[in-house]
C-alpha cells in the first residue's frame, strides 16, 4: 500500500473506531440513498422553478416541487474545476488550493496589475485529500461517480478510483464547437444510463451516486425534434435561443429518467436527491436580476439552482431561504450516514439536514470564496471591468450581506487605511439589492469593518494568499489582447 493510501485509510478509519458497531450496520432503512446529480453551466434563471418562462424543465421541476428549493444555494467557486474540487471535499479553495482551471494565471501580462508570483496553486485536487465518496465508502455506501471529473487523471491517486468511487464512468466532453446535432447530447443519456444500471446493481445496500453532466457547458449538442420545440416559442427576459433550450431539455429528460429508475424500484422514499449546477449561467442566457455570469464572483456567478428531495422527511412544496453552499454537501452526507468526519481534515460546511426536516439554522455562519487570479474574456456582462470576469478577489456572504475585497486595490493602492477611498471594497445588502447594484462600503464603514475583518481573519487561517507583488509588466495605457485565447473555461 502507497503511503498516501495508508494515511488516508487511517484517517478514515480513525473517524469510525468511536462508534459502536451497531452504527455502522445500520439497517437500509435508516440510511438513506444519496444521488447527487451535478450540472454544467446552468444558471440560477435557466429553469423553470427558478422562474425560467422560456426553458422547459418539467422532471427538474417535479424533483424541486416534492422536496425543498434553496432559493439562495451556492458553488464554492464561479467555474468548473475548482467548484468541483470544493464539492468533493467539502472545503473552500485555499485549503485544497484548485482556484481554477488549470492556473489562476489567465490573464494579460499587461493588463494585470499582480504579478501572482506569492500564489501557489494545484492543478488537481491533492490526492492526499480524503472526499466524500472515500468516507461514504468507508460507512458502507457503494459509491458510483458518472459523467465529468475534472479534478484530476482518470486513473490513478487523482482519478475516481483512487478518491473512493468504486464504480465509476468518467469521460471527457465531445469535441464541438458551437452546435451539433447528435442522438445523445454531451452523453446525457450515456452517463444516466449507467447511474441507472448501477443503482439497480446496488438496490439492497446503500448507495450514492455522482452523476456530473458535461451538459449544459457549450458548445450546444441536441436532437433536430427537440429544437423544432423550441424553434416557434416566444423568447422571455433574455432566453431565446432554441438550441440552448433543447439542450436543457434534453437534460431535464436524464433527469426524468433516472427519477422512473427510483421510482420503477420502489427507491424514491429512500432516497436523496440533490440537484444543482457546477457554476453560474453563460452569456447566451440572461440570469437577471442576478448581476454577472460564469467566472465572476458576483451572484450570477455563484449561485445556482439548489434543490433537494427527500420524500421521507422534507415537507412538498417547500422552499427554504438560508443560505447554503456545495461545501455543505459533505457533512450533510455524512449526517445521513450516520458517519464522522475524517480525522485531520477540516470540513468548511455544515450538515443541512436540520433544514430539510424543517428546522431554521446556519443562518449566521459565514461563507467565503477566494480566488487570488485572473480570468480574462471580455465583454460578458455584470463585470467590473470589460476586460475580465474577474480579477483577484475574495469575498465573505453571512447574513443579508456581501462583502467583496478586490486584491489589486487592496494590495497596491493602501489596504485598509486608504478602504473609504481605494475601490478595493464592495459591499452589498443581497435582500434589499439582489443585483448588486449599490456599493455602500464607503456609506456604511461599520458593516464594512466588521464584515472585513471577518474576512480577514478567515484568510488568516486557512493561509489564503493574498498576492501583493506589483507586475513589473503592468502597463495601465496598453491595448487589451484581442487574439482568441483556447478553449478553458
Amino acid at each position: 500500500m502507497k503511503r498516501r493510501d495508508f494515511l488516508k485509510t487511517m484517517s478514515i478509519g480513525l473517524a469510525t473506531m468511536g462508534l459502536p458497531q451497531r452504527a455502522l450496520a445500520q439497517n437500509k432503512a435508516s440510511r438513506p440513498n444519496i444521488v447527487l446529480i451535478f450540472i454544467d453551466d446552468m444558471g440560477y434563471k435557466d429553469i423553470g422553478f427558478n422562474g425560467s418562462k422560456y426553458y422547459l424543465t418539467p422532471n427538474i421541476d417535479r424533483l424541486a416541487a416534492e422536496g425543498m428549493i434553496f432559493t439562495q444555494g451556492y458553488v464554492c467557486a464561479a467555474n468548473c474545476a475548482p467548484s468541483r474540487a470544493c464539492l468533493l471535499s467539502g472545503q473552500f479553495t485555499p485549503r485544497h488550493k484548485l482556484y481554477a482551471v488549470n492556473t489562476v494565471r489567465r490573464g494579460n501580462k499587461y493588463n494585470d496589475r499582480l504579478a501572482l508570483t506569492d500564489v501557489e496553486e494545484s492543478k488537481v485536487l491533492p490526492a492526499q485529500t480524503i472526499t466524500f465518496a472515500e468516507s461514504m465508502k468507508k460507512a458502507g455506501y457503494a459509491t458510483g461517480m458518472f459523467g465529468k471529473w475534472h479534478v484530476g487523471n482518470f486513473d490513478g491517486d487523482t482519478g475516481p478510483a483512487g478518491q473512493g468511487f468504486g464504480t465509476a464512468l468518467p469521460t471527457n466532453p465531445p469535441k464541438i464547437t458551437k452546435f451539433e446535432e447528435t442522438n445523445d447530447p454531451k452523453e446525457i443519456f450515456l452517463y444516466t444510463n449507467q447511474a441507472c444500471q448501477f443503482i439497480e446493481e446496488n438496490k439492497d445496500r446503500p448507495f450514492l451516486v455522482y452523476l456530473a453532466h458535461h451538459a449544459i457547458h457549450m458548445g450546444i449538442q441536441a436532437r433536430a425534434e427537440m429544437i423544432e420545440k423550441f424553434e416557434t416559442r416566444k423568447g422571455v427576459g433574455g432566453q431565446n435561443n432554441p438550441n440552448y433550450a433543447a439542450f436543457i431539455a434534453h437534460t431535464d429528460d436524464g433527469v426524468g429518467r433516472l427519477m422512473a429508475k427510483l421510482d420503477e424500484l420502489g427507491l424514491d422514499e429512500d432516497t436523496v436527491v440533490i440537484f444543482l449546477s457546477d457554476n453560474g449561467g453563460i452569456p447566451i442566457s440572461s440570469q437577471l436580476p442576478l448581476r454577472g455570469l460564469k467566472g465572476m464572483y458576483y451572484e450570477g456567478g455563484v449561485r445556482v439552482p439548489f434543490a433537494v428531495r427527500w420524500k421521507k422527511q422534507t415537507r412538498t412544496g417547500s422552499t427554504c431561504d438560508t443560505p447554503v453552499c456545495a461545501a455543505d454537501l459533505y457533512p450533510t452526507f455524512l449526517d445521513l450516514a450516520g458517519a464522522k468526519p475524517p480525522t485531520g481534515q477540516p470540513l468548511d460546511g455544515s450538515s443541512i439536514v436540520p433544514l430539510l426536516k424543517g428546522r431554521r439554522a446556519l443562518e449566521d455562519r459565514p461563507i467565503f470564496w477566494h480566488f487570488p487570479g485572473y480570468l480574462y474574456q471580455s465583454g460578458w456582462t455584470g463585470s467590473r471591468d470589460w476586460l475580465y470576469r474577474t480579477r483577484p478577489v475574495s469575498v465573505i456572504r453571512k447574513g443579508d450581506w456581501k462583502l467583496m475585497m478586490f486584491m489589486e486595490e487592496w494590495s497596491l493602492d493602501g489596504g485598509w487605511d486608504k478602504r473609504q477611498s481605494n475601490n478595493s471594497i464592495e459591499l452589498y445588502n443581497l435582500t434589499a439589492d439582489i443585483g448588486e447594484k449599490k456599493n455602500l462600503a464607503q456609506s456604511m464603514p461599520e458593516k464594512r469593518d466588521q464584515m472585513l475583518r471577518e474576512l480577514m481573519a478567515w484568510q488568516k487561517k486557512t493561509n489564503a494568499p493574498i498576492p501583493k507583488a506589483p507586475n513589473p509588466q503592468y502597463n495601465p495605457k496598453a491595448k487589451p489582447e484581442t487574439k482568441k485565447r483556447g478553449k478553458k473555461k
